[in-house]
């Protein structure tokens, strides 16, 4: 597993994580203390595929349906500035000075600012000894095909604004990335899931049970379409624009964050904000 961008590099069934001693400012102060998380938070969408096609003797009609549960078996709390993931499930926030926003954007990688902006000078994030059990709901959610697509454009987006990081302060980040998507991008995008494509045709090919063929063909057939046929300049035009739409949201919300923070602790010392107690009524057992 990438620890940055927490995307699977290889399909294994086991994952160990070794910790290490390191410095860490007795000043510094912790801004994030969050549980360990146990279920099927960890499991990407081509982990699943990966399963299916590993085990032949899976018929399941809907891939988006098969599932596999990643189990914490020994874990440790720790205190870390070397932030390897946010769970943000079950987690607590020192605000008192306020906190960065999460990056708007549909595509599932909204707390990725809270990885980077954690690693500066005087900040760090806890990991309690505690663990939450996270099963993923697949009500209404994209077909796998597309969730596919969706981590790879994720993971696209945060290798750039990773490797552009110009700056990191109390209330935001900065990146110089502007949402360029060059050939070369797109075509490493395209490399890596034809190759799935072409495996998941080739198991369709030797399927012996009728069921596993027809998914397999239609998970073929979605990945495809997904990926606009995989004709590279089709692609990356798509991309290009799908990406520059999401870099423009993010650069506005991080430009315009520090204001909203500061209209708020204005009005807040005039007075406080409006508060209204709910009283929901209590479900009939």
């Amino acid at each position: 597993m990438d620890l940055e961008t927490n995307i699977t590099t290889e399909f294994v069934t086991e994952n160990s994580l070794l910790l290490s001693e390191g410095p860490i400012s007795k000043n510094a102060v912790i801004k994030i203390a969050q549980t360990f998380r146990t279920g099927t938070n960890d499991i990407d969408a081509l982990d699943y595929v990966f399963m299916y096609l590993n085990d032949e003797k899976q018929s399941h009609t809907d891939l988006h349906h098969f599932n596999n549960v990643y189990v914490l078996d020994n874990f440790r709390p720790v205190v870390t500035n070397k932030n390897w993931r946010i769970d943000c499930g079950v987690g607590g926030y020192d605000n008192r000075l306020g906190l960065p926003p999460f990056f708007p954007t549909r595509l599932r990688f909204e707390d990725y600012i809270y990885r980077l902006w954690i690693q500066q000078e005087g900040l760090a994030s806890a990991h309690v000894d505690a663990v939450q059990t996270h099963i993923k709901n697949n009500y209404m959610r994209n077909p796998l095909a597309m969730d596919v697509f969706n981590e790879e454009i994720c993971t696209l987006l945060k290798k750039k604004i990773k490797a552009s990081l110009v700056g990191l302060d109390d209330l935001s980040i900065r990146f110089s990335y502007q949402g360029e998507v060059s050939l070369k991008d797109s075509e490493e995008i395209l490399e890596k899931v034809t190759a799935v494509h072409a495996r998941v045709v080739k198991a369709a090919a030797s399927a012996k049970n009728e069921g596993r063929k027809k998914t397999l063909e239609l998970f073929a057939e979605n990945l495809a379409r997904s990926f606009y046929g995989f004709e590279p300049d089709f692609f990356q035009q798509n991309v290009s624009r799908i990406v520059d739409d999401v870099i423009s949201q993010i650069h506005a919300a991080l430009e315009i964050w520090p204001t909203l923070i500061e209209i708020c602790y204005f009005h807040k010392d005039k007075r406080e904000f409006p508060q209204r107690r709910i009283e929901n009524k209590k479900r009939a057992r």
